[in-house]
């Protein structure tokens, strides 16, 4: 290693480094580390640009730099590095940063380890939301340009939108959607919720006037939550192609296979993701294509909200960090706290487990509504569902919430009562505040305040319960990430940042429609990490690595009999083998809590002895067990549900290839041993059936939630 020492001067500050170049296999690499001088945070606040007067000389004692003001923020110096451009200037660490983190440094590092050319696949990233959903794609030259392509023009639409409503409306045997639904119209809402079943929902979500008309809504359409999406995902779908085919021509896309990444949320069980394929079959999304089949996987909102935003943030990003995501969307806020493991490759561990609410926008939107229909009274009634859209959409969440910030209380707020509401009666109305004058009613900035307040003390909550259990794991939370629609908001980032300043915490929020469509852009860097990395040797560049168990999971198995440890109703003679065991015990694959690491399975081997042929049936089912329990019984009882039923097809095996085995009393029989493995694969858990060393496939054996 070659070093120097360097000399930065800002004015009255200086500060001084130590400037290193080391050598190795894959070319040199020059960092810079601080010596002596203010301590970076004095240093990160500062704008300035760098002129350069001379070369890096590492045979230099020392290099002045001058610098003068301007628009560039210095970056943090902690262990930040910069680098030698081919000319010999030194350059930005945000540049140097840029490479290691962004889009086109991770398209660099696949293509170093692919077995394979990866420039023949298209990947569509899906966020298929309670109240809103979007869709975005890239091919691989796209992805290394920093251009992941999002669909931002919606049919019967002027206005270029990140996003389009989750809402569905059937007339006549025709399927109508999104910003297409008429405005008099009653749409179907949330109906991607109705794949929950009703033990697994809140009770503030059974009992939300939502659900409960989605399921009048199923009930008279005879139509189950898995046809409602997908009716809205082959609507989405086909949208999705149309726009791709306008941009690429139709010969080009063809020749492209697809992987296609849908996001679910992080607190869903296995049968409701499994229902979201079916319904994502059922769209067409994996129909048969020339260029060959589509692969379709699944991600977790917040893991994919963490890929596109860690990925692309400017900032410097260190081993050790912890980030709260805060997935600020319409109906629920979900929150999950990443910490940064290794830099090289990248790896994000979950630290503690997420939790989430029913405090979205939609709830900001009823409070609005209610303080018209307050202010209004029984003219509210007057209105058509065209005007109540027109105050709710137009002008409210198009106009005042998108934008309000609190900062001058002195600032009113008008909205426009459409004239059906005055039939009969004066358009001014100055006998209480808020004043109505012609036809308007003038908010004042603490009336708008009191929409968001309830929710963003909700909010305030949920985060509060992340940091806490973050702290007491010794984990400092560094930065709360907001995403969503809601996340967008400019005043929840003013009210977080006030609020979380004290704790030194800053509260970051992407610009325009970033926020709003992070998942979306997330679920690309899902689908371009996880689809070239099944070809790939070694480590994907950036990946999250472990997860907190959220259930345990297990199978019933029936050990030897100790009167220590289990209870004599448990007890069971076996004839086979000649000895006492205990039923119902239970062998837990995960327990809730359990950090989950996706590059380690988890195995456990069994055995079924058999004393003739006729025993040994062509099939065998294994039950995968349940339970939400913070601390899961060593034998089953009522906390313990069944997830799903392995049915494992065995024509292929014949009784006399079985292994030979002696029972305790002498008699011979048959051993039929096998393992049940579980694959932790971020958004599910994956279970497979081993024999003789070998996963049984899909023919073989067969996964069936219950």
């Amino acid at each position: 290693m070659r070093a120097a020492n360097l000399q930065v001067c800002c004015g009255q500050i200086q500060i001084q480094v130590e400037v290193f170049r080391t050598e190795d296999a894959d070319g040199s690499k020059t960092g810079i580390k601080w010596v002596s001088g203010p301590r970076p945070k004095v240093l990160h606040i500062l704008s300035y640009t760098w002129w350069f007067c001379s070369f890096f000389c590492p045979d230099s004692d020392s290099l002045k730099l001058h610098s003068k003001p301007h628009t560039y923020a210095m970056p943090t110096w902690k262990t930040s590095s910069i680098a030698e451009s081919e000319s010999g200037f030194l350059r930005k660490t945000s540049e140097v940063r840029n490479e290691r983190w962004g889009m086109k440094a991770l398209v660099s590092k696949i293509k170093k380890k692919k077995k394979y050319d990866l420039d023949d696949f298209l990947v569509i990233g899906i966020d298929f939301g309670t109240t809103y959903s979007g869709a975005a794609w890239a091919t691989v030259d796209d992805f290394e340009r920093d251009e992941i392509n999002l669909i931002t023009s919606w049919p019967n639409h002027g206005r270029e939108e990140g996003k389009a409503p989750t809402e569905l409306f059937y007339e006549d045997g025709k399927v109508m959607w999104g910003y297409d639904i008429p405005s008099d119209a009653d749409p179907v809402r949330w109906f991607k919720l109705l794949l929950l079943r009703e033990e697994d929902m809140a009770e503030e979500l059974r009992q939300s006037e939502f659900i409960l008309r989605g399921r009048k809504m199923i009930r008279e359409t005879g139509k189950s939550a898995i046809d409602l999406i997908a009716d809205y995902l082959r609507a989405l779908w086909q949208h999705t192609l149309d726009t791709i085919h306008k941009a690429r021509s139709k010969s080009v896309i063809a020749a492209l296979t697809f992987q296609v990444v849908i996001t679910v949320p992080a607190i869903w069980k296995d049968y409701a993701r499994q229902g979201m394929e079916e319904a994502a079959r059922r769209a067409g999304i994996l129909q048969d294509r020339p260029a060959g089949p589509t692969v379709l996987s699944f991600a977790p909102e917040p893991e994919a909200a963490a890929l596109a935003t860690l990925c692309e943030r400017e900032r410097d990003i260190e081993s050790g960090d912890v980030y709260v995501i805060c997935d600020a969307g319409g109906g629920t806020v979900d929150l999950i706290t990443y910490r940064v493991g290794d830099l090289d490759p990248i790896e994000i561990h979950e630290a503690v487990i997420g939790t989430g609410g029913l405090c979205g926008g939609i709830f900001i939107d009823e409070a609005f509504e209610a303080i018209c229909r307050d202010r209004l009274g029984r003219q509210w009634n007057k209105l058509s569902q065209t005007g109540i859209k027109h105050i709710l959409k137009e002008q409210w969440e198009y106009g005042i919430k998108a934008k309000f910030k609190p900062k001058n209380t002195g600032e009113e707020f008008p909205v426009a009562i459409p004239a059906e509401a005055f039939q009969g009666s004066d358009l001014n109305d100055h006998s209480r505040k808020p004043f109505i004058t012609n036809g308007r009613i003038h908010f004042s900035s603490s009336d708008i305040q009191k929409a968001f307040t309830p929710i963003f003390a909700d909010i305030e909550g949920l985060l509060n319960e992340q940091i806490a259990k973050s702290r007491s794991k010794s984990l400092p939370v560094k930065n709360i990430i907001l995403v969503g629609g809601l996340g967008s908001s400019p005043y929840l980032y003013e009210h977080l940042s006030e609020r979380y300043e004290r704790d030194g915490i800053d509260i970051i929020q992407s610009t325009g429609i970033r926020p709003r469509t992070a998942i979306c852009r997330g679920a690309i860097v899902k689908g371009f990490l996880d689809g070239p990395s099944a070809a790939m040797t070694g480590t994907p560049v950036l990946s999250v690595v472990s997860t907190i168990a959220r259930q345990s999971l297990g199978v019933a198995y029936s050990p030897l009999f100790d009167e220590s440890r289990h209870l004599e109703k448990d007890r069971n003679w076996d004839g086979d083998e000649g000895v006492w065991r205990a039923s119902n015990q239970m062998m837990w694959y995960l327990r809730k809590g359990d950090d989950v690491f996706k590059a380690e399975p988890v195995r456990h081997e069994f055995y079924r002895t058999y004393a003739d042929k006729t025993e040994f049936t062509d099939s065998l089912t294994e039950t995968i067990l349940q339970c939400d329990d913070d601390k899961p019984p060593s034998r089953r009882n009522s906390s313990v549900k069944e997830l799903c039923k392995i049915r494992i097809n065995r024509r292929h095996v014949s009784f006399n290839s079985l292994e030979d085995y002696m029972g305790k009393n002498g008699q011979h029989l048959k051993k039929w041993v096998y393992d049940i493995e579980m694959v932790p694969s971020g958004a599910s858990n994956e279970f497979a059936v081993i024999y003789q060393g070998k996963r049984l496939g899909s023919e073989k054996a067969d996964i069936e939630f219950q």
